[in-house]
């Protein structure tokens, strides 16, 4: 009874929290509608974009399970980056099936490209996880989850992506 009528600054916060993570949850929502389909406008397949997609997905539920056995609860500090792994972490599985499709890659991990998403993967993950050793703790388990999300991501890319590729017979003269 006394709930309907409380007020103050808990209640502000309470509030103000709420309205964050709904947002971001939106943001999430509206970056993977729109990368989906940036992806399938520059690939025309739905195939490839799916295979491009697809490790998005794997990475998230695999960082959302991590999130769970380290205790990193999703908050309104570090919710701002779930969008951003939607944004990043798509861009090697682009370039993997990109050239997948233009060039016979009879030995995939030992293409240029492999060697560079794994740098460019890498990079990302120490400059993000630079974050983690922040003093404040919002910023710090914002650099956590990135680097955890960019390190699903960059694995699944490196990883599944290539059997994936070979088991949906998208690259035609790929083998393993």
């Amino acid at each position: 009874a006394v709930v309907p009528h409380a007020t103050g600054l808990p209640v502000v916060y309470q509030e103000a929290s709420t309205t964050v993570v709904q947002a971001f949850e939106r943001a999430l929502l509206y970056a993977f509608v729109m990368v989906t389909a940036i992806i399938f406008l520059v690939l025309r397949d739905v195939k490839d974009t799916l295979l491009v997609i697809l490790p998005i997905l794997l990475s998230s539920a695999v960082t959302a399970g991590v999130t769970v056995l380290i205790d990193l609860p999703f908050n309104y500090a570090n919710i701002i980056a779930l969008p951003l792994l939607v944004g990043i972490g798509v861009d090697n599985g682009i370039h993997v099936v990109h050239r997948m499709r233009t060039e016979d890659a009879t030995q995939l991990f030992e293409t240029s490209t492999m060697r560079a998403v794994l740098a460019s993967g890498l990079t990302t993950v120490a400059s993000f996880g630079n974050l983690a050793f922040s003093s404040h703790v919002g910023t710090a388990s914002m650099g956590i989850l990135l680097a955890l999300g960019l390190a699903a991501s960059m694995s699944a890319t490196l990883i599944v992506l290539p059997a994936w590729l070979k088991l949906f017979g998208r690259a035609a003269h790929f083998t393993a």
